[in-house]
């Protein structure tokens, strides 16, 4: 049995770390493809500012899951056993990077759904887009929205503590790293885990969910005159329809474990809390359902902004140049030395 649970965490490790690294890398992608297009528009575009309303709705979603990706190495040194039992202030700083965590992962959900009106408003009025509003209040809205959620992660919260023996690699606790009898308990935590369900989930969903379809059904019912023409739409809208339900599919399937987790948390959690020198925690659970499902609610920030950006032909080629142009380069490397 020690064994398989030593497996098992040496799997989930190394689906952390391979997340972080691919959302490092996948997202550096967008940014640089991003920047290069706005430098090239620049000298093209006859207005002060070329960046469109989808290309710095999707920048934000990049900057967010980088934002998650960065979170979980750190976490690997910050929620350790070793750092939570010798470091004084060790339940703030492990909170800290949960709060940035779950900063993170809010804004990446709240950003999806404006992508999502974003392209039923496109769909449905194709020249607005000639007409574009500036989205950088609602941008800031989401991030304000999310950080006041994110900041009762000080209040209660449930992290993964890493390291605790050769054994058992990883297990989850809830920390109360506020010392006050108000917030020494489980309301607390019921209460913000209901709030995470009903706000960051069930709403999302269901704005995404309708958006998406009210988007498929505009295209659906689209045609245009000519031959050559129609082939090329029916590409487009074929296209169009994939990245739509992959949208619904890869968020739903995503998101959905975690929060019923979550969800069974609420009416079985335990008020049981022992106290330490530096924190407050439960007892440690190493339960093999909450681990998975939380890698798998954090892997979005390594596929998001690939899966709306990589239906862009466009965005297709420029990939395809930037690897061809680093493959270049080590090979130059490689012939001078």
């Amino acid at each position: 049995m020690n064994q398989f649970v030593t497996l098992r965490d040496i799997v989930l490790l190394s689906l952390y770390a391979l997340t972080s690294i691919l959302s490092l890398i996948g997202n550096a992608f967008v940014f640089r493809i991003s920047l290069r297009r706005h430098n090239h528009m620049w000298f093209q575009s006859t207005t002060n500012f070329p960046f469109t309303r989808s290309c710095i709705f999707l920048l934000n979603l990049a900057i967010a899951d980088t934002l998650l990706g960065l979170t979980i190495p750190v976490e690997f040194v910050f929620c350790s056993k070793y750092f939570v039992q010798n470091i004084t202030a060790s339940s703030y700083v492990c909170a800290g990077n949960k709060s940035m965590q779950t900063l993170a992962y809010n804004v990446s959900t709240l950003t999806i759904c404006l992508i999502a009106y974003d392209r039923y408003r496109l769909i449905e009025n194709p020249l607005e887009k000639y007409y574009p509003k500036k989205p950088f209040p609602v941008i800031l809205l989401t991030w304000i929205f999310s950080g006041l959620f994110a900041a009762t992660c000080f209040v209660s919260t449930k992290v993964n503590i890493y390291f605790n023996s050769y054994e058992k690699l990883i297990c989850s606790q809830i920390l109360y790293p506020l010392r006050t009898k108000y917030f020494f308990n489980d309301t607390i935590y019921k209460i913000r885990s209901l709030c995470l369900i009903l706000l960051f989930y069930i709403i999302p969903l269901l704005i995404i969910t309708s958006l998406c379809l009210l988007t498929i059904r505009i295209i659906s019912r689209r045609t245009v005159i000519g031959v050559r023409e129609f082939q090329t739409f029916k590409q487009s809208r074929t296209r169009s329809i994939s990245l739509l339900m992959i949208t619904i599919i890869v968020f739903t399937l995503s998101h959905s474990p975690i929060h019923f987790i979550y969800l069974r948390d609420i009416f079985h959690s335990s008020s049981k809390v022992s106290l330490g020198r530096s924190i407050q925690i439960t007892k440690c659970q190493d339960s093999t359902m909450y681990l998975l499902f939380y890698w798998l609610s954090i892997s979005g920030c390594c596929y998001n902004s690939i899966i709306y950006s990589w239906f862009n032909r466009k965005y297709q080629n420029l990939v395809y140049k930037c690897c061809r142009v680093i493959v270049c380069c080590e090979r130059c490397n490689a012939c001078s030395n």
